[in-house]
């Protein structure tokens, strides 16, 4: 699970130049949005799935203490 944060983080943090871009309408903004947008929309899947396997593991280990 770990590993998997650290990975969208890592995606995320890659993507801060390409949001710059977008901010300020520099030079390249055009495609730069679209990045940033696929970025994102990867990232949201990810880390609902991250949730679920946390709830998943927080399961697990109540059923383990009952």
């Amino acid at each position: 699970m770990r590993e998997t944060l650290e990975q969208i983080v890592k995606e995320l943090q890659q993507t801060l130049m390409d949001l710059d871009k977008v901010d300020a309408g520099a030079y390249g903004y055009k495609s730069a949005a679209p990045r940033v947008r696929k970025v994102l929309m990867e990232s949201t899947k990810k880390i609902k799935d991250l949730r679920t396997e946390v709830q998943d593991k927080k399961k697990e280990h109540e059923s383990k203490d009952n």
